[in-house]
C-alpha cells in the first residue's frame, strides 16, 4: 500500500511541477500597460501554447526594467513562463517603433561588411567604426551614426558577469566616467556598453542594470540585439568570447570615438582607469 501511495505522490507532484513551471514563446502587440499590478496586457499574434491561443487577449507580469519601458502600443516578442498560478513575460524586445526597418537594413550592411573581412582584421585605434544598429535600454532603436557629432567611449559586458575585476568594475568605472566628465563640463560626452549575451540581457534587464549602478542621463546607452548583430560586432572590434562552464569567458577592450566616429583611443583588458580616459576626452 505504501509503495502505491508513493507512486502516486510522485504523478501528483511531477502534474504539479508541469504545470507550475510552463514557458511559451509568443509575440504580441501591447495593449495597456498596468503599473500598479506590475503587468501588461498583451495581445497574442504568435504563441507556441494552446494555453496562450493566437487572438487571445493575456495579463502578464513584467519585470520592473520592462515596466519602466512600457512598450504601449508596440509590438514585442518575449518568453511567456508560468509560475504557479501567474503568466510572466520575460526576455521582451520591441520588433516595431521608430528605425526599426532601418536597423534591419543597416544590419545587413554590417553583416556583408564582417563577412569580407580578413581574420586578423579588426577596428583599431585610428580606425573608424562600422554603423550598426541595436535597441537601447530605454527600448529604443539606435544607429550608432546618430552619435555622429559627439565622442562616446564604447566597451563590452554581461550583465550575468559574476567576476568582481571583469564586467562589474568595468561598468562601475563607466558609471564614474559619465559622473566626471559631467563635472568636468564634457557635457558632449556619450557613453555605449554593448553586451554579448543578448539571449539573457533583453532592454527590460539592461534598464534594471543601469538602475543599479546609477546610470543617469540621455547620454548612456545599454544596447543589445540579435544574436548575429552581436556576433559580427564582436569580430568587427576584436573581441573574443567563449561559453563555458556556465558563463561567457571573454577578452575586454574599451574605446574612446571621437565626434567623425574615429578610434582616438583604445585600451585593451579589464585594468583601465578613468583619468587615462578623461585625459584622452579632453584631448581630443
Amino acid at each position: 500500500m505504501f509503495k502505491w501511495k508513493s507512486v502516486a505522490c510522485l504523478i501528483a507532484l511531477s502534474l504539479l511541477l508541469a504545470h507550475s513551471v510552463h514557458s511559451a514563446a509568443v509575440k504580441g502587440r501591447v495593449l495597456a500597460v498596468l503599473p500598479e499590478a506590475r503587468s501588461i496586457e498583451l495581445k497574442l499574434i504568435e504563441s507556441a501554447d494552446p494555453e496562450l491561443p493566437v487572438g487571445s487577449e493575456h495579463t502578464f507580469r513584467v519585470g520592473a526594467g520592462d515596466l519602466a519601458i512600457g512598450y504601449a502600443g508596440r509590438t514585442i516578442q518575449a518568453d511567456a513562463q508560468f509560475y504557479g498560478q501567474r503568466w510572466n513575460l520575460e526576455q521582451i524586445f520591441p520588433l516595431d517603433g521608430l528605425g526599426a526597418q532601418a536597423a534591419r537594413d543597416v544590419n545587413r550592411q554590417l553583416r556583408q561588411a564582417t563577412g569580407s573581412m580578413s581574420r586578423r582584421t579588426f577596428v583599431r585605434q585610428g580606425d573608424y567604426i562600422p554603423n550598426f544598429a541595436m535597441i537601447d535600454h530605454r527600448g529604443e532603436f539606435l544607429q550608432i551614426r546618430q552619435l555622429q557629432g559627439k565622442p562616446f567611449v564604447l566597451n563590452f559586458i554581461f550583465t550575468r558577469c559574476t567576476v568582481p575585476t571583469m564586467c562589474p568594475a568595468s561598468t562601475e568605472r563607466m558609471a564614474n566616467l559619465q559622473k566626471y566628465a559631467r563635472e568636468s563640463g564634457l557635457e558632449d560626452l556619450q557613453f555605449v556598453t554593448i553586451t554579448f549575451d543578448p539571449e539573457f540581457d533583453s532592454p527590460g534587464i539592461l534598464n534594471q542594470y543601469a538602475d543599479g549602478y546609477g546610470m543617469v542621463g540621455d547620454n548612456f546607452h545599454l544596447l543589445t540585439g540579435d544574436r548575429s548583430v552581436v556576433d559580427d560586432l564582436l569580430r568587427q572590434f576584436g573581441i573574443l568570447t567563449m561559453e563555458e562552464d556556465g558563463t561567457i569567458n571573454h577578452t575586454m577592450a574599451t574605446l574612446l570615438v571621437d565626434a567623425n566616429g574615429r578610434v582616438a583611443f583604445r585600451k585593451e583588458g579589464a585594468s583601465w582607469s578613468v583619468d587615462e580616459f578623461m585625459d584622452a576626452a579632453l584631448n581630443l
